[in-house]
C-alpha cells in the first residue's frame, strides 16, 4: 500500500482526537474557574460573617473606651488560618485595637469588600441603637487557593490521559474500517492513471457511501472507455477540419494586411488634406483681415473729416462695427479651435454684462428692425435704465460672442411681432443669464442643441453658433443648457460664478 504523508486516516484521527481532546479541556478549564470563583466568593462571604461577629462583640468595648478588650476579642481571629490582620478604626478615622496585619489608615467604607488577586478586605461599622461607634477591616488571603488549584489540576490532567488513551483506540478502530476501502479505490486510480488501462475496475461492494462511490467510478471508466475510443476516430477529421481552417485564417490575415495598408494611406491622404485645408483658411483668414482693414479704415478716415449729419455719422459707425465683428470672428475660428483641443488660455477681466447687453442691443437694432421682433433686459425682474452694474469675470471678445449668438438665434426663433427677453439674476454665488424667445426647437435637433454643425429651419445657418456658445461657456468655467416646449417656447440659461468684492 502507498503511503501518503497527509492521508486521510491520519486526518480522520486528528479530528477524533482534536475534538475531543479540546471539549474536554474547555469543559475541564470552565469546571476549574467556575470552583475558582466559587471559593474566593465563599471565602469572602465567610470574613464579611466573621466581620459581622466582630463588631458585635467590640460593641462594648467601644462604648466604654477599652482597647484592651477590643484587643482581647481580635486575638481570637488567629484561629482562622486566612484572617492575617484585623484593625478597629474610631469613626474619626484614628485606630482604636488591632491584630496581625494593622491598616494604616481606614478605607472608604461605601466602597464593601475589596477584592484582588491573592488578598482581600472586609469593612464592617460597629453600630449600636443606629449610632456608628467605629469601623472593623479585617484583611485576608487567599492562602489555600494554590493548594486546591494544583491538587484540581493534577486530578484534571490524571483524568485528561486516560481518555485521550481511550479516544486513541478508538480513533484507531474508526480509522482502519474507513481508510481501508478508500485505500484500494486509492490504489486502483494510481495503477490506471499509470497505466491507461480504462478496462480495469474496482472490486469493492457495499452499501455505503464507499460503495457508491466505487460503483460511480467503474461507471465513470466505462464512459471514458467509450469516449476515448470516439475520440481516436473522430482525431483525424479534426486534424483535417483545422488544417482547413488554418487556411482561411491565413487568407483573412493576408486581406486584413491590405485592408491595413490601404488604411494607413487613406489616414495619411486625410492628414495631407487637413493639412492643405488649414494652410489654405490659414491664407483666407491673412487675405480678408488684409480686406477689412478698408472696411474698418475708411469709415474711421469718414468719421475723422467730420461733416457728417448724425445719420450719416450712425450708419458709418454701425459699418465700423460690423467690420470689426468680422475681425473678430476670423480670430474666434482659431480661438475655437485652440478650445476644442483644452489649449486656449483665458485673458480674463471684470466684464460689465449689462453695458455688454446693452452695446449688443444696439448692434442688433437692424436685425430686430428687420424681424420686428423687440428686445428687453430684465434684472432681477425689473427693465434695466443703462445705469445698472453687474460683472463678470472673463473675456470680453469670447463673452461678446457668445451673447450675440444667444440673441441673434432668440430673434430669429421668435415670430413677427414677438418678444425677446433677456433676464439676469445676481447673488453672492452666481450670475445667471437666461434670453427667452417664444418659437419651440424643432423636436429632430433638441437632444443635439449645442452639437457641432447642427441646425433646422434656417436658410444660412451653419450650427456654429450655440455650439461656440457652450464651448465659450464651458472655457470660463460656467454652465449653460436649454429648456423647451411648444408652450412656453424656449430659454438658454448661462450661469457664471459671481465676481467678489476682492477681485
Amino acid at each position: 500500500m502507498i503511503g501518503y504523508q497527509n492521508s486521510i486516516g491520519r486526518k480522520i484521527g486528528a479530528a477524533i482526537l482534536g475534538t475531543t481532546v479540546s471539549a474536554l479541556v474547555l469543559t475541564m478549564t470552565l469546571n476549574i474557574a467556575s470552583f475558582f470563583h466559587s471559593y474566593r466568593q465563599a471565602t469572602v462571604q465567610k470574613a464579611n460573617g466573621l466581620a459581622k461577629i466582630m463588631a458585635t462583640s467590640t460593641i462594648s468595648a467601644l462604648d466604654f473606651n477599652d482597647p484592651d478588650s477590643a484587643k482581647e476579642i481580635l486575638d481570637s481571629i488567629s484561629l482562622i488560618s486566612n484572617i492575617v490582620g484585623a484593625t478597629i478604626f474610631t469613626p474619626s478615622g484614628n485606630i482604636f485595637a488591632s491584630f496581625g496585619t494593622t491598616a494604616k489608615s481606614l478605607p472608604a467604607p461605601e466602597k464593601g469588600a475589596q477584592v484582588e488577586i491573592n488578598t482581600f478586605i472586609v469593612i464592617q461599622p460597629i453600630q449600636s441603637e443606629k449610632e456608628t461607634l467605629g469601623y472593623i477591616v479585617l484583611e485576608g488571603t487567599f492562602s489555600d487557593q494554590g493548594d486546591w488549584f494544583y491538587h484540581n489540576l493534577a486530578t484534571s490532567g490524571l483524568i485528561l490521559i486516560a481518555v485521550l488513551a481511550a479516544c486513541i483506540i478508538a480513533a484507531n478502530h474508526f480509522r482502519k474500517k474507513i481508510t481501508k476501502p478508500i485505500a484500494q479505490l486509492t490504489a486502483a486510480v494510481r495503477e490506471i492513471s499509470e497505466n491507461k488501462d480504462y478496462s480495469k475496475r474496482v472490486a469493492y461492494k457495499s452499501k455505503d457511501e464507499i460503495g457508491y462511490l466505487v460503483s460511480e467510478f467503474n461507471s465513470m471508466l466505462t464512459k471514458i472507455e467509450t469516449r476515448d475510443s470516439w475520440l481516436n476516430s473522430h482525431r483525424e477529421m479534426l486534424e483535417t477540419i483545422v488544417s482547413q481552417r488554418t487556411k482561411e485564417v491565413r487568407a483573412k490575415q493576408k486581406q486584413l494586411k491590405e485592408k491595413n495598408a490601404q488604411l494607413v494611406k487613406q489616414i495619411h491622404e486625410r492628414r495631407t488634406a487637413e493639412m492643405i485645408r488649414e494652410e489654405v483658411e490659414r491664407i483666407n483668414r491673412h487675405d480678408l483681415k488684409s480686406s477689412l482693414n478698408l472696411v474698418i479704415g475708411y469709415p474711421e478716415l469718414l468719421l475723422n473729416k467730420g461733416n457728417l449729419t448724425p445719420e450719416q455719422g450712425k450708419y458709418i459707425k454701425r459699418i465700423a462695427a460690423a467690420g470689426y465683428r468680422m475681425l473678430d470672428m476670423i480670430q474666434f475660428h482659431l480661438e475655437m479651435f485652440k478650445m476644442e483641443q483644452g489649449i486656449y488660455s483665458l485673458k480674463t477681466m471684470n466684464v460689465d454684462l449689462i453695458e455688454m447687453l446693452c452695446s449688443l442691443e444696439e448692434e442688433m437694432a437692424l436685425l430686430l428692425n428687420q424681424s420686428e421682433v423687440s428686445l428687453s433686459i430684465i434684472m432681477n425682474k425689473e427693465e434695466i435704465n443703462g445705469a445698472e452694474e453687474v460683472h463678470i469675470n472673463g473675456e470680453m471678445v469670447l463673452l461678446r460672442t457668445m451673447f450675440r449668438n444667444l440673441i441673434k438665434n432668440g430673434v430669429e426663433g421668435s415670430v413677427k411681432g414677438g418678444k425677446v427677453s433677456i433676464s439676469i439674476e445676481s447673488d453672492e454665488s452666481y450670475t445667471t443669464v437666461s434670453i427667452s424667445n417664444s418659437l419651440a426647437v424643432p423636436v429632430e435637433v433638441r437632444d443635439r442643441f449645442f452639437n457641432k454643425y447642427v441646425t433646422a429651419g434656417k436658410e444660412d445657418g451653419t450650427g456654429l453658433g450655440t455650439y461656440s456658445a457652450n464651448l465659450i461657456a464651458k472655457t470660463h468655467n460656467a454652465s449653460i443648457h436649454m429648456e423647451t416646449s411648444d408652450q412656453d417656447g424656449t430659454v438658454v440659461s448661462a450661469k457664471f460664478l459671481a465676481v467678489t468684492k476682492e477681485s
